[in-house]
């Protein structure tokens, strides 16, 4: 009866973003998805080249997710629905092999933990990722990154991980910038599981070389708009604070509280792997994946700062940037599990033995949840009924004015012109009843 209790916790989120991304996800483009129709333009013209899928924006490679993109808009007329459904699978496999690294580095997997991961996953945190399509960039390289970390931990040692490690650490790479950041994450891990040869470390460490090189090979910046990245040399205060808003923002939505929460997460988080570093090294090193994608996180973190922070720290509250930051918060969970079950083997008071630590943190994770849920659904409420709206104008741009097609988050001049070529495509979108 317990199994079965568990695994229906487990899987309520994701039946419920399911739900949501039907009842509520936005199926006409919206802001940056608008610059997906030249390359659709070019694609049913056949005159698409290798240069409109590398060139940069707003400084990301996005190679893989406009292929990706492309390949769906092509088999469903572009229904963006599609690339909805395709964002829940990717984070589906996001969420596999998490489980997967988790079977492998605990002995004894808490049930509590298992649900947890499943809610920080599925959450509506970042509801922003469930209901637009063109957040299928952020999925595809965070499962990128967690699938570089899987394999070098599966296969320790072994030529086969490290290829598989490479291939997507590429993925996760030019797929979003912040996948960048998979590289050292990989290599803390070799690193700490001592059984990795020179040649092969080098090898990765090339391969990142050649991947940064040819990243910012020809590199220019689209956006004039953007913040110098080296805004937090005289603002740090500022840059601080976005990075602990960003760490902290997956799970507690309030400006004022997610910064706050980061800190303890990363108290706990020390004072757990102290824990463990006292009683058992060996087990320190088999939770070596779990170091990475912490440290992926907050290497995200600080890269998204460089380029964002110049708007002011309150953009890294940003539901997109919550699939990225969650690992961090999942991370001390491992962490905090493996140092009570170490404590309650050597009869401590460590850990989550503590009861009133124990309450503590259910309380502010369960309210956090609550609130981030009761607000952001709200949001996505509205702004889904205002933009799903426009798809009769869309459909018929003859008859749009500005009024009618500024929800979409676009400059209305772009949006009056593309949505023409779109009817030329013979490109249509579901009309709201």
């Amino acid at each position: 009866m317990k199994k079965i209790a568990v695994n229906i916790a487990i899987l309520l989120p994701p039946i419920f973003i399911c739900f949501f991304v039907y009842k509520y996800g936005i199926t006409v483009p919206f802001c940056d998805q608008w610059e997906l129709v030249p390359l659709l333009e070019r694609m049913y013209n056949h005159t698409l080249a290798l240069a409109d899928l590398w060139s940069p924006h707003n400084g990301h490679r996005l190679l893989f997710p406009k292929i990706l993109m492309l390949f769906l808009a092509y088999l469903s007329n572009w229904n963006i629905f599609l690339e909805l459904c395709t964002n829940i699978v990717l984070a589906i496999f996001i969420f596999l092999f998490l489980l997967s690294i988790l079977r492998s580095t605990l002995q004894i997997i808490p049930s509590w933990l298992k649900i947890f991961i499943s809610l920080a996953i599925f959450s509506m945190g970042q509801y922003e990722n469930w209901s637009c399509g063109w957040q299928i960039q952020i999925f595809l390289s965070v499962l990128g990154s967690v699938i570089a970390i899987w394999a070098v931990n599966k296969w320790q040692g072994k030529t086969i991980g490290l290829v598989i490690a490479i291939s997507a650490a590429v993925l996760s790479s030019y797929s979003f910038n912040s996948g960048l950041v998979t590289w050292p994450a990989v290599l803390v891990v070799m690193l700490m599981q001592n059984k990795w040869k020179l040649k092969h470390i080098v090898i990765l460490i090339l391969a990142c070389v050649a991947t940064v090189l040819l990243y910012y090979y020809n590199y220019t910046t689209n956006n004039p708009e953007l913040p110098s990245t080296l805004f937090f040399l005289s603002h740090p205060i500022i840059y601080i604070r976005y990075l602990l808003m960003y760490l902290g923002g997956s799970i507690a939505r309030s400006r004022s509280f997610a910064p706050i929460l980061a800190l303890i997460l990363f108290a706990l988080s020390l004072s757990a792997i102290f824990d463990i570093w006292r009683f058992d090294r060996q087990k320190l090193r088999d939770l070596a994946p779990w170091f990475a994608l912490a440290l992926y996180a907050c290497m995200a973190a600080c890269a998204t700062g460089l380029g964002r922070s110049g708007y002011g720290w309150q953009q890294a509250s940003s539901s997109r940037y919550a699939m990225v930051s969650v690992l961090f918060p999942i991370s001390a969970a491992v962490f905090l599990a493996q140092s009570t079950r170490i404590n309650i083997a050597m009869n401590k008071n460590g850990g989550l033995r503590n009861p009133f630590l124990t309450g503590i943190l259910i309380a502010m994770f369960v309210l956090s949840y609550i609130h981030g849920y009761k607000k952001e659904l709200e949001s996505i409420k509205e702004l889904s009924k205002k933009t799903n709206a426009t798809a009769f104008y869309l459909n018929h741009p003859e008859l749009a004015d500005e009024q009618s097609l500024k929800v979409l988050g676009f400059d209305y001049n772009v949006v009056k012109l593309r949505s023409q070529v779109l009817s030329e495509l013979g490109i249509k979108f579901k009309e709201a009843k």
